[in-house]
């Protein structure tokens, strides 16, 4: 399949009822294994088993409330007037910088956005340091409907290897790891954050290769993600990320 394929199953996703976090559609990640693009390949399967687990005892720092940018941002303030193109350009830079505080990226990172009536899906991918990594990001508006923490964990499909949820103000994080039993060596953290605006989560990998229909597992290029699951935590809390 082509690169419309892969954007055509992701307009059919935002057109319907989204699951709690992540995108879990089998015809998202049927399109996305087939695509040439071999990132996105790559971190859409990763997105429907992703992970990170929460450290038992660490503290959870309560970060400002995701509708208030930092005040002294680069990246600009969401203001009321903002159009499409001024919120992908600071969404971008958001992420670029946040992801840059922990990693390089071994190509420039770009949002792509794919709007729909009523709600705006945002991706980002790339490879990381030597190109044995991937992070993924995914951004959506949120229609105001908020994620219980004694549902977020029983709701994941397919279950995850572990999953923690916590209140975080502002909404309810979520943080899940997966290692696949078909694939010993493949791991993927992921965060995910909801408040009443947004959705945001990130997904680290420990590969760059593509999955296929028979093993729709990437490989394992080394041993853990280069993104750590506390990194991936501040990177979903970043302030501002706010379509």
């Amino acid at each position: 399949m082509e690169d419309q394929d892969v954007r055509s199953a992701l307009k059919e996703y935002v057109t319907e009822a989204e699951p709690p976090i992540g995108l879990t559609g089998d015809g998202v990640l049927a399109a996305g294994r087939r695509s040439r693009r071999r990132r996105v390949t790559t971190v859409i399967a990763a997105v429907a088993l992703a992970a990170a687990a929460f450290p038992v005892g660490a503290a959870l720092i309560a970060p400002p409330d995701r509708s208030e940018p930092a005040a002294t941002s680069p990246c600009g303030e969401k203001t009321p007037g903002e159009t499409f193109q001024a919120a992908t350009a600071r969404l971008n830079c958001l992420l670029d910088r946040a992801i840059r505080t922990y990693a390089t990226p071994a190509d420039p990172l770009k949002l792509e956005a794919y709007p729909q009536p009523g709600k705006t899906l945002y991706l980002m991918s790339g490879e990381l340091g030597d190109r044995t990594g991937s992070v993924f990001v995914e951004l959506m508006t949120n229609d105001g409907t908020m994620l219980s923490t004694g549902v977020a964990c029983e709701s994941q499909d397919p279950t995850p290897t572990t999953c923690s949820a916590r209140l975080v103000r502002g909404g309810t994080l979520v943080e899940t790891t997966i290692k696949k039993p078909g694939n010993p060596g493949f791991v993927a953290y992921q965060a995910g954050y909801r408040t009443a605006e947004a959705i945001v989560i990130i997904t680290a990998t420990n590969s760059t290769r593509p999955g296929t229909d028979e093993k729709p597992d990437p490989p394992a290029q080394r041993e853990l993600p280069l993104l750590t699951e506390a990194q991936l935590r501040e990177i979903a809390l970043t302030p501002g990320l706010v379509p």
